[in-house]
């Protein structure tokens, strides 16, 4: 609070600490915060498992519109 230095290993903390202006950022960054309201930890957990289905998303985005991967994650869910 008066500037000095923090040290935590805890996801939400640190989050909550970053300003970033990319949407997706920002995203990733409710996201952390809606886990830690709902259950009080993991923040960090669904970060690296979001953050892992964006980098396997990421190939298709410039060859197929969003809502047709989200469709493909939503069948592999359904098998």
């Amino acid at each position: 609070p008066m500037g000095g230095i923090v040290l935590t290993n805890d996801g939400a903390s640190i989050l909550r600490e970053i300003e970033v202006g990319h949407p997706a950022a920002k995203t990733m960054i409710e996201l952390s915060k809606t886990q830690d309201d709902e259950v009080g930890d993991g923040t960090t957990s669904v970060i690296v498992l979001a953050g892992e289905v964006l980098s396997v998303a990421e190939p298709w985005i410039s060859r197929m519109h969003p809502t047709v991967i989200i469709g493909g994650f939503t069948r592999a869910l359904d098998d």
